[in-house]
């Protein structure tokens, strides 16, 4: 036994009656380049919280299964593009 919704309780909004176009986004604009800065910023952060766990971590098998995964999931992040 399934329960339908009315349309009118999940399409009463005002913005639905709308037909508004998204954003635009231009490449090169000050919003991309922050967005990229932050991007990077992050990356550099996961990437050194990666090799201080592989140097702190005193049990050889478990920093070796963990560059294990890393490197599977390059290899098909490379394969994919």
């Amino acid at each position: 036994m399934s329960k339908r919704i009315h349309e009118d309780e999940y399409m009463s909004s005002d913005i639905w009656k709308y037909n508004l176009d998204p954003p635009e986004y231009k490449r090169g604009s000050r919003h991309n380049k922050i967005g990229m800065w932050i991007m990077f910023i992050f990356y550099g952060i996961i990437t050194v919280q990666v090799i201080h766990a592989m140097l702190v971590l005193p049990f050889f098998p478990i920093p070796f299964a963990i560059l294990l995964g890393l490197g599977f999931i390059c290899y098909v992040a490379w394969r994919a593009t």
